[in-house]
């Protein structure tokens, strides 16, 4: 079987019908996400980089909700490889409990001191101000995210990638015509400000948590699970599951943590430095959409491959993969610096902002093709895989090791301009996709982790796809 085979039907099926809805929920989600800057941005850019800073401690709790539903999505894929429908229940059970037990700290922190939050990464007295109205509001979504999190994570693992796509579509509208009614005050609503935003997201939240719970009950699909079925782990099922999945919680972890470093530095530069990296963030999300969608979609393929116990095939989808994703990134690096500038005519920003963002985007498409072998590697094949450990090493180290020594190099030392520190950092990319790509190439990264737990249950009530 060939690397790169264009007439594999099978495998192009699978990764477009799989990885089609999750590349289109994340570009509703990163295009709304800029059209939302955009609105706040009409405030001024001190409030670019007060939300931004304020979703700092969202970036962190929602890739620990990531890490936990990744890592256990490993099990369910795995599972509904095996044809085990229980086993994917448990898992469900699992990840929701996981998610509650981190929710409540976070929404305690984001709601009780979100001075102390904001002010962690920015001296800006109107920034920390607007962006802890902000979080105090924003932070109660966090435990509905926990629930719509693993619901949806889960979902992927069996296949049906639509349900969360139309709930965070419908979610993701709403968000963005609240934030415009609530933050000017149209059509007779208060005029709220930043606030406004805030309280629109949480709207967004509840919405988005209950089209995806209701209709996967409402019409009985694979993860429509009694309260009971979250219940009955043996002491194998836990051992291996937390032994496997810690890891990639860790990694998620470790790495938000490294990466929001970056944000304290880009803060010693100044709130134009900030709302420059906000505004690439946003723009680059756009882009990084389809690579976001083939990486799930390579895990939940390499998982189920390897539970119906077709390994061969999984280490040739997994090659296949990476190689896709160089060279749609080549493609999609060009597009990029052609098509920014118009994106950058939306924002309300400073020329001098301005400028820096024309020349971020460079540096942004640079290195697009090592950030899409690292998130293909990280969270297709090595998750897929159940190769956890190995994920978390070179996701963690990275960053701690070569990407905040550069920030601080570059901030702090050399006090260069922030497009020139965003290139030192990126350069852990480089690593990262380096010991990636020998490690593919090894096939060390493929475990099969289901194949000698009993099987309970072959069966369900799920109404075919």
């Amino acid at each position: 079987m060939k690397i790169l085979d264009l007439k594999d039907k099978r495998y192009w099926h699978l990764m477009i019908s799989i990885g089609l809805p999750i590349a289109l929920q994340n570009l509703i989600f990163n295009g709304l996400n800029m059209v939302d800057n955009i609105l706040i941005g009409g405030l001024g850019e001190a409030n670019i980089a007060a939300v931004g800073i304020a979703n700092k401690l969202s970036f962190v709790f929602n890739l620990f909700l990531f890490g936990t539903n990744s890592g256990a999505n490993i099990f369910s894929a795995q599972f509904w490889g095996k044809k085990d429908l229980k086993g994917v229940r448990r898992v469900l059970g699992l990840s929701l409990l996981l998610g509650m037990i981190v929710a409540i700290p976070f929404t305690l922190v984001g709601v009780v001191c979100p001075e102390w939050v904001i002010g962690l990464f920015s001296d800006d007295r109107l920034v920390i101000r607007q962006g802890a109205a902000y979080l105090r509001i924003a932070a109660l979504s966090f435990p509905v995210s926990a629930v719509t999190s693993a619901y949806g994570m889960q979902s992927r693992g069996v296949g049906r990638t639509r349900i969360p796509l139309i709930a965070s579509a419908s979610a993701l509208a709403l968000n963005t015509l609240f934030t415009y009614l609530l933050i000017y005050g149209k059509l007779g609503f208060p005029e709220m400000g930043i606030e406004g935003a805030a309280v629109a997201t949480l709207m967004a939240r509840f919405l988005e948590c209950g089209i995806l719970v209701g209709m996967i009950y409402r019409h009985k699909f694979e993860l429509a699970a009694r309260f009971t079925e979250f219940s009955g782990y043996t002491g194998m099922f836990l051992k291996r599951f937390f032994r496997s999945v810690s890891p990639v919680i860790t990694n998620e972890v470790l790495w938000a943590i490294g990466v929001t470093g970056y944000t304290y530095f880009y803060g010693k530069l100044g709130t134009d430095a900030v709302a420059t990296v906000q505004i690439m963030e946003v723009i680059n999300g756009i882009f990084f959409s389809l690579f976001a969608g083939m990486g799930n979609a390579c895990g939940a393929i390499i998982g189920n491959m390897i539970g119906a116990g077709e390994d061969e095939t999984a280490k040739v989808y997994a090659k296949r993969s990476v190689v896709a994703g160089m060279g749609l990134a080549v493609v999609t690096g060009i597009l990029m610096i052609g098509i920014t500038p118009l994106f950058l005519s939306f924002f309300n920003i400073s020329s001098e902002t301005l400028r820096d963002c024309r020349i971020a985007v460079i540096v942004y498409a640079a290195y697009l093709i090592f950030k899409v072998t690292n998130a293909i590697m990280v969270v297709g094949v090595c998750r897929g895989g159940g190769d956890t450990v190995f994920a978390m090493l070179i996701d963690v180290l990275s960053p701690w090791l070569v990407g905040l020594p550069m920030a601080y190099l570059g901030a702090e030392v050399l006090i260069l301009p922030v497009y020139a520190v965003m290139a030192m950092i990126n350069l852990e990319e480089v690593v990262k996709s380096i010991f990636g790509i020998i490690r593919l190439f090894s096939d060390k990264w493929l475990h099969n982790l289901v194949r000698d737990l009993p099987q309970e249950d072959v069966s369900g009530d799920a109404e075919p796809a």
